[in-house]
């Protein structure tokens, strides 16, 4: 049998003059030698799978094979007799089940590419660069990869197992996993069954965790969410702190540029200084209900660690806090110009009390950067930053996600065009922060820490779920420093967006009363 090969760019075309079947798709240099090293390590593979793997609610074997780079689809694989697809890990990893017969049937086409380069479906072979079985490495998730196992025994572990379209193979699977966990001393605590998703909430000592890591059935295994902040903090009554000491007269100024400020809020007025308002024409200092937004970064900027303080019972302010009202954060359109606001609420602030250091926690939506000149409010920062000697910190900007797929998409889409910075986080001269995740429990995962409903999309340290992402001009690096902010939970059926319990901690997160803050 002949072949003859046309190159088309990367791809070669084959064409069998006896069948007269098209393929596209790179061809191996030396097809048999490409047979007969993919013969020896499917050998290989099911001598491990047979010693090293345990448990499934069936005897195949679970096979993993690694794509050649210029697959970014998987083959039909299931088109052999035996052989089952069960996932597509990424773009390079396809896992399937195999019987004993599907393998054999996979090994005589590999030894018929050996013995005379050619077989029966030859481009499922030509796209296998490898062999090898789920290893625990491979099922140890993302946090249990950082924090490692747990030292004190029992610990709580989620596990996920491969999905089933099937209903019946669902169940069968589930079942079998749950009579096997039993009978090695693994308590199952919860369980979700759906078809693209079944994971078992387990409790187990480390010898269970390590045979957990080696069980065909396992897709990952990983902590569960450990981190969120606690209804009981939120419920403090800001008015048993002791009374807050106003800062020495020579302390530092930062200033915030914000939607304004709660002047009279009990963690705050001892260290404000001023507030002023720079929009027409009202030129109201306030804050505005229902967000707080500006009192609640003026807390961030005074305190830092707010979570800490409550938790020491302690806020002593080491700055003097300034405020300038530069937008609304009621969802009004702003007739002025914000550079205009800002530019005025810098001056003065300035001139008037040597403020040096600004925050401006804004991001303006409809300018993510093209990748072309700086403009807008970046080029005023840029601008007020070399005339007056000040700094500007501000955010990378959230991003508005598309959460329906976030769970599956998430770091991902954060690399995506529209995922990049905001006006004005691209000015040059500014330090321009990204959001680092810390919480991953949400409120009703710390309320029913037994059940698996709710899904963190980033584990503590990991990018904010809805951070953005730089270069900014000339490559510039961007952002220049990351600091913790929220995170996103879904629930795992449905998908619905868990906000309770991952956020930041600030002064307008608790409970006031009988007091005015105006």
């Amino acid at each position: 049998m002949t072949y003859e090969h046309l190159r088309l760019g990367r791809e070669t075309l084959s064409t069998d003059l006896h069948s007269k079947k098209r393929y596209f798709g790179p061809i191996p240099a030396d097809p048999r030698e490409h047979g007969a090293t993919l013969g020896q390590r499917l050998r290989e593979f099911r001598q491990r799978a047979t010693t090293q793997d345990i448990g499934g609610f069936d005897d195949r074997k679970l096979l993993k094979i690694r794509l050649c780079a210029d697959f970014k689809s998987a083959p039909k694989f299931d088109s052999i007799p035996g052989v089952e697809i069960v996932s597509q890990e990424d773009e390079s990893i396809v896992l399937t089940f195999a019987t004993k017969e599907g393998l054999s049937k996979f090994e005589s086409r590999l030894t018929e590419l050996a013995r005379t380069g050619v077989a029966t479906r030859k481009e499922l072979l030509y796209a296998i660069e490898d062999f090898d079985h789920w290893t625990p490495q491979d099922r140890t998730g993302a946090a249990l990869r950082d924090q490692e196992l747990p030292t004190i025994e029992p610990f709580v572990l989620d596990v996920e197992l491969w999905p089933q379209e099937q209903q019946n193979k669902r169940q069968t699977m589930l079942s079998s996993f749950l009579d096997w966990s039993r009978d090695h001393g693994i308590e199952r605590m919860d369980d979700i069954r759906q078809p693209s998703l079944v994971m078992v909430r387990v409790r187990c000592n480390r010898i269970g965790a390590e045979q957990l890591l080696r069980h065909r059935d396992v897709r990952t295994v990983d902590l569960p969410p450990r981190l969120g902040v606690a209804v009981e903090l939120l419920h403090t009554d800001i008015h048993q702190f002791p009374q807050i000491a106003p800062p020495a007269d020579d302390a530092p100024a930062i200033a915030v540029l914000d939607s304004g400020l709660t002047r009279g809020h009990p963690l705050l007025g001892a260290a404000v200084g001023d507030a002023q308002g720079c929009l027409a024409p009202h030129r109201s200092p306030d804050d505005s209900a229902p967000h707080w937004h500006g009192t609640f970064v003026g807390g961030l900027a005074l305190y830092g660690d707010v979570h800490a303080c409550v938790q020491q019972r302690k806020f002593v302010p080491q700055l003097r806090l300034f405020s300038g009202k530069v937008f609304e954060d009621d969802g009004r359109d702003q007739t002025g110009f914000v550079e205009n606001a800002i530019g005025e609420a810098v001056r003065d602030l300035h001139d008037q009390y040597g403020c040096r250091v600004f925050n401006l926690s804004y991001g303006d939506l409809n300018k993510v950067y093209d990748g072309r000149h700086v403009r807008g409010l970046a080029y005023t920062l840029d601008r007020l930053t070399r005339e007056l000697g000040v700094l500007f910190v501000v955010p990378t900007g959230n991003f508005d996600a598309d959460f329906a797929d976030a769970r599956t998409a998430y770091p991902n889409y954060l690399l995506t065009p529209g995922a990049r910075l905001l006006d004005p986080a691209t000015a040059l001269n500014v330090l321009t922060v990204g959001g680092l995740s810390m919480n991953e429990a949400s409120r009703d995962a710390q309320r029913y820490p037994d059940k698996i409903e709710d899904c963190p999309l980033a584990r503590t340290n990991q990018p904010f779920p809805l951070t953005r992402c730089g270069p900014s001009i000339n490559h510039a690096i961007k952002p220049d420093v990351v600091e913790h902010a929220g995170n996103v939970a879904l629930t795992r059926i449905g998908g619905r967006l868990r906000h309770a319990g991952l956020g930041v901690v600030g002064p307008s997160s608790f409970r006031v009363e009988h007091n005015n803050l105006m």
